[in-house]
């Protein structure tokens, strides 16, 4: 997608929207599904759906089918090595493609050897560090898989379903099911970030400066992960959050259901963006100069 750094970009429960300001929004071709998860590079964009994943091209064919039968129900993604590049984290694993002598992507599964909770994929990151080495959000926890999928490594964190994942701030952070936000320096000894959400289930995070942000079942929250986390607005279920990397202040929060929700004043305000459905479950910011 040409410039697809400049724009904001949001998934939805009926296809995925862009904006260069925040305010008015467009669909990007007429896919009209729902969008699980969204991942951009330079002028690349790929999104995850419940039947599968798609690289989104300009005009007249925007929408590229990079999945087989066997991929379906995308949760997240990261960028890989080769062709197409994409690793795929989905409600039946971790999942690597491959183009056959006809072009078609073929997926080869990495994490048939794991029970089914540890198979069940929510969030996959690559280590910046290592691009090889990924951390897997699962329903069983966190595992560590080195060598693009051939070897995986259980950690400390496990027993809890995890939904989000990223590296801030020099450290990873973890968002969890009823026990709240977790960190750790290596991505598999884990600890408790912050005060006041042990018990709190968290679906997304991202860094705002030097403090993280974070989409919660009651709401949006903010904090460093030694103090206690903030309520930000937006009372409801919120299922994605962004954080313009150059405006300070200026977030966005997806919720499901809701829409989308911005404040240009580190969530002292709120204002509801029309444009956008009702479900949103992915956001992404503008990429900011280099």
């Amino acid at each position: 997608m040409t410039g697809a750094g400049s724009f904001w970009l949001a998934g939805s429960n009926h296809g995925l929207f862009r904006s260069r300001d925040g305010r008015v929004w467009e669909a990007v071709g007429h896919y009209v599904y729902r969008v699980t998860s969204i991942r951009r590079e330079v002028s690349r964009v790929c999104v995850g759906v419940g039947s599968g994943l798609w690289e989104v091209r300009e005009s007249p064919d925007p929408w590229v089918q990079l999945h087989d039968e066997t991929l379906t129900e995308v949760m997240g993604l990261e960028f890989a090595s080769g062709d197409p590049g994409v690793v795929a984290a989905s409600a039946y694993g971790v999942a690597t493609g491959k183009r056959d002598e006809v072009g078609a992507v073929r997926w080869n599964w990495k994490s048939d050897g794991l029970a089914v909770n540890e198979r069940f994929s929510n969030v996959v990151v690559a280590d910046p560090e290592d691009v090889s080495r990924w951390l897997v959000g699962t329903e069983a926890g966190v595992l560590v898989t080195e060598d693009c999928g051939e070897r995986w490594v259980h950690t400390g964190l496990t027993g809890v379903p995890v939904r989000a994942i990223c590296w801030a701030m020099d450290a990873w952070w973890a968002g969890t099911d009823e026990r709240g936000i977790w960190r750790s320096l290596d991505g598999v000894n884990w600890k408790r970030a912050g005060k006041g959400l042990d018990e709190g289930t968290v679906f997304a995070l991202c860094s705002c400066g030097e403090r993280m942000l974070a989409g919660t079942l009651a709401g949006v929250v903010i904090g460093d992960g030694s103090g206690r986390w903030e309520q930000a607005g937006v009372h409801m279920t919120i299922a994605a959050v962004a954080a313009h990397p150059e405006a300070q202040g200026v977030w966005m929060a997806g919720a499901a259901p809701g829409g989308v929700w911005a404040t240009e004043d580190n969530g002292q305000t709120w204002r509801h963006v029309p444009g956008v459905p009702e479900y949103v479950e992915a956001l992404l910011a503008p990429e900011g100069r280099a």
